[in-house]
C-alpha cells in the first residue's frame, strides 16, 4: 500500500477529520489533503507529528508491508465512537511496541493457549464451556484460587500482552498475526479488582476460541449474544472451581444450613470475584432458582448501599515483562533514550535514571556460582 493511502487510513482509523488533525498538529488542512492525495510528502518532522497523533510508528508509514487490522472484541463498547477508536489505536500501539521489544531483545516465542475440543460453534454448549474452563485451569496450573495467579501466568508463561488504560467501556481482547494475544483492562479506580479479574477470565475465553466463533460474529467483529454467555459461564467456572468453592461454603454454614452475607462476602473476596458472581455460581452448585438468586442480590444491594464505597488500587498501565524488555533494550544499546522514554510513557529526564553507564552485565565478578 502506498504512503498516501496509509496516511488516510491511519487518520480514519482513529476517527479524526483533517480539521481535527490540523488542531492537534498545526499542519494545515491543505497540506494534509495534499499528503493523502500523494501530491507531496510531509517533512520528517511532520511525519513524526502525524505518527504521534495517529498512534502509529514512523516505520508503519515507511514500510512496504500490508496493513493487518487486528480483531478487537469489546465486552462493553464506549458510547462515543471517537473514544472507541482512540482506545483501540492506543491499545494497538502498545501491543506493537511490546512486540518490537520482544524482537530487539531476542525474546520472541510462539506460545499457544489451550483450545476447545469443538470445531463447530453450533456444537458448543454451556456444559462444554464449563468443561473447557476446567481444562484451562489444569493446563495453566492455576491452583485452587485461580484469580491469584491468572494474570501472572498469562503474562509470563503464555506471553499474553495485558495492558491497563482508563476508558468508559469494559475490557478488550484481540489477536494479531503480528503480536498475537493481547487484553486491555480498565484501570479506573472505580473499577474493582474483582471486575478486572472477571474481565480477564472472560477475555481469556475469547482468546482461546477466537477462531471457533469468528464466522458467527457481526461485521464489526463483535461477539454474538451466545458467545458472550459462554464466556461468562467460562469465567465463572474458571474463577470459582466447583469442589473448592463448595468446600468453603459448607464450612461457612450455620447449624440451620444457611450462610450469611458476611461469610459469602469473604468467600467471594478470597476467590477474587463479586458477591453477585458467587451467588450466580450457586445456581449450578446448589440448584438454586434464578428468582431466588435475583431476590437475594437485590437484598444485598440494599445492604451495601449503606456501606462506604471501596475503591481498588489503580494498576500499572504497562506489564512487568514489557518494562523489563524495555530496560534490557536500553542498557544493551538497542533502544535510544528518546525511544525508551516514549515506550515507557515517561519524560526524557526520568528515562536517564534508568540508564546504567559503563556496566558490563556479563562480568564474571557480578555473578554467583550454581555449580
Amino acid at each position: 500500500m502506498d504512503f498516501a493511502n496509509k496516511l488516510k487510513i491511519a487518520r480514519k482509523a482513529i476517527g479524526y477529520t483533517q480539521e481535527k488533525v490540523e488542531q492537534q498538529t498545526g499542519i494545515g488542512k491543505s497540506s494534509l489533503s495534499a499528503f493523502e492525495k500523494g501530491e507531496r510528502e510531509p517533512k520528517f518532522s511532520q511525519l513524526a507529528q502525524l505518527a504521534e497523533v495517529y498512534k502509529k510508528s514512523v516505520e508503519f508509514f515507511l514500510s512496504d508491508e500490508a496493513i493487518v487490522k487486528p480483531v478487537m472484541l469489546w465486552r462493553e463498547v464506549p458510547s462515543s465512537e471517537e473514544e472507541k477508536k482512540l482506545i483501540e489505536a492506543e491499545f494497538n500501539k502498545l501491543c506493537e511496541q511490546y512486540h518490537k521489544l520482544e524482537i530487539i531483545t531476542g525474546q520472541v516465542r510462539n506460545v499457544k493457549l489451550p483450545q476447545p475440543d469443538v470445531d463447530n460453534p453450533k456444537d458448543f454448549t454451556f456444559g462444554q464451556s464449563e468443561a473447557f474452563a476446567g481444562k484451562v485451569q489444569r493446563e495453566l496450573c492455576l491452583g485452587d484460587i485461580p484469580s491469584s495467579s491468572l494474570k501472572k501466568v498469562l503474562e509470563e508463561k503464555f506471553l499474553v500482552k495485558i495492558f491497563h488504560l482508563k476508558f468508559s467501556g469494559s475490557s478488550i481482547s484481540t489477536y494479531s498475526p503480528v503480536y498475537e494475544y493481547a487484553v486491555l483492562l480498565n484501570s479506573d479506580q472505580r473499577t474493582k479488582q474483582w471486575r478486572r479479574n472477571y474481565d480477564l477470565a472472560h477475555e481469556l475465553f475469547h482468546l482461546c476460541t477466537m477462531n471457533l466463533f469468528k464466522s458467527d460474529r457481526t461485521t464489526e467483529n463483535q461477539p454474538m449474544e451466545m458467545e458472550e454467555k459462554f464466556a461468562n459461564a467460562f469465567a465463572s467456572k474458571l474463577l470459582l472451581p466447583t469442589d473448592i468453592v463448595k468446600e468453603r461454603i459448607e464450612k461457612a454454614k450455620d447449624k440451620n444450613g444457611r450462610v450469611n452475607y458476611e461469610a459469602l462476602y469473604e468467600i467471594a473476596r478470597e476467590f477474587g470475584v463479586s458477591t453477585d458472581a458467587l451467588l450466580w455460581r450457586m445456581v449450578y452448585l446448589y440448584n438454586k432458582t434464578t428468582e431466588e438468586i435475583e431476590n437475594l442480590i437485590k437484598e444485598i444491594k440494599e445492604l451495601e448501599a449503606n456501606r462506604p464505597s471501596r475503591f481498588s488500587d489503580e494498576p500499572e498501565k504497562l506489564p512487568e515483562r514489557y518494562c523489563r524488555l524495555a530496560i534490557t533494550a536500553l542498557n544493551e544499546g538497542k533502544l535510544s533514550l528518546m525511544q525508551f522514554a516514549k515506550y515507557m510513557d515517561i519524560s526524557y529526564k526520568q528515562a536517564q535514571e534508568y540508564l546504567i553507564e559503563d556496566k558490563d552485565f556479563t562480568d564474571e565478578k557480578i555473578s554467583i556460582s550454581v555449580a
